[in-house]
């Protein structure tokens, strides 16, 4: 009989997505609650279940009518209008509206055109530390290169804002818990101060003009302006922590797999498989919530209207039903339906820019830094919110070499 008793927690009874109990065994938390208990219970933050298995993730994720997003995404949102990230907390037909509009500008075609600004922004992040021979990945490069590329490459900030915006940008993500709101104000008072500016040039034809001319409501009125700042800081929340633990999970691959690193060292066709396979157990959401807007019936378990469920994408994206040795990375694995970017009309709008990122960030690395290994002694550090999970910390070493930049 499968238990749920696992490092001194219950997690069938008691789960808590933030716990020290379960990021500690992440592993062993999500393959027993795959073979004992698909939906689990929490009472912390006033209560919510924990939906784990890959198809009921994805049917959840489809069905919006029933599972809504207005009431926010986790247990300690206000579901208020006064701070929503928007498209994430708003419900179709508003949020489809948003969604298309935006959808031009994260799309496959209009993304690839950004590879050389991610590669050039790579190589400068690795200039910096390559000659040293080791060095911390997460505080040296996994938590700095989205950023750049976003501001630099996404909104076309001024390079001399970059250092502020990469500063308070590391203060919402990974400050301490104390001052990620003030992090995240510096942030929304900057993009405010730059959507005003951008409004008075002229149109460049790009994401933050696609955000300027904003769409309708459902009441028939122009998207308000705090709407837009919405969308602006949503558009960066939701690709700083969840692109730097991607690319701190790639570093760790490559530095305890040698062997399979010198095989994507030895064949890059295999780079783009093998990013969607790290994607896939590095999944950096670890859960995101729905609200029932009815009675209804989850794997046998009955969900209370108004009742808030938390969708693990990272235990969905280790179902033992879906992925044969879920906890393994192979990286020939073919993968038709990645759920660690979500699925339906909220699936991550950001996934193409995501592994772009990826793919381009590990040719560099595999080029560069092709020793990569942990420090002697060293071990990777990892957290969890309830939202995102996350690598602290990453000392990597290798074998010195030259900057390539001016």
């Amino acid at each position: 009989m499968t238990t749920g008793e696992i490092g001194g927690r219950n997690h069938f009874t008691d789960f808590d997505l933030d716990s020290r109990e379960f990021s500690e065994n992440f592993d062993e938390v999500v393959s027993a609650v795959h073979a004992g208990c698909p939906v689990a219970r929490s009472e912390v933050q006033g209560g919510y279940w924990v939906v784990s298995g890959f198809d009921d993730v994805r049917a959840i994720g489809q069905d919006w009518q029933t599972w809504t997003n207005t009431d926010g995404y986790e247990p300690s949102r206000s579901g208020t209008d006064e701070a929503r990230l928007y498209p994430l907390e708003i419900d179709p037909p508003y949020q489809t509206r948003w969604r298309s509009l935006l959808g031009e500008y994260f799309s496959p075609r209009a993304i690839r055109a950004n590879k050389e600004g991610i590669r050039t922004n790579t190589n400068a992040l690795i200039d910096q530390f390559v000659e040293q021979g080791g060095c911390d990945w997460v505080d040296a490069f996994a938590a700095h290169l989205p950023g750049r590329v976003f501001f630099s490459t996404m909104l076309g900030v001024p390079l001399e804002d970059l250092p502020y915006l990469q500063a308070a940008a590391d203060q919402a993500v990974r400050g301490e818990i104390s001052e990620r709101a003030d992090g995240w104000n510096k942030v929304g008072a900057y993009l405010d101060g730059y959507l005003r500016q951008r409004q008075e040039e002229e149109p460049r034809g790009d994401f933050v003009d696609a955000v300027l001319r904003g769409v309708e409501t459902d009441d028939g009125e122009p998207a308000p302006w705090n709407h837009k700042i919405f969308v602006m800081v949503d558009m960066l929340a939701g690709g700083l922590a969840t692109t730097t633990f991607l690319l701190a999970g790639i570093a760790h691959f490559l530095a305890t797999h040698p062997e399979d690193r010198q095989r994507l060292v030895d064949d890059p066709s295999l780079h783009a498989g093998a990013v969607e396979e790290i994607i896939r157990v590095y999944a950096s959401i670890l859960s995101l919530g729905r609200t029932a807007t009815r009675d209804v019936e989850v794997s046998g378990q009955q969900i209370r209207k108004g009742e808030m469920v938390m969708l693990s994408y990272a235990a969905a994206a280790r179902d033992p039903r879906h992925f044969e040795n879920p906890h393994t990375i192979d990286i020939t694995r073919k993968i038709p339906t990645n759920i660690a970017f979500g699925y339906g009309p909220h699936r991550c709008i950001g996934s193409h820019l995501a592994r772009l990122q990826a793919v381009t960030a590990m040719e560099e690395m595999l080029r560069r830094l092709p020793d990569l290994r942990m420090a002697p002694g060293a071990d990777v550090v990892f957290s969890h919110s309830t939202v995102t999970r996350d690598i602290v910390s990453l000392p990597v070493e290798f074998t010195p070499g030259a900057k390539e930049g001016a």
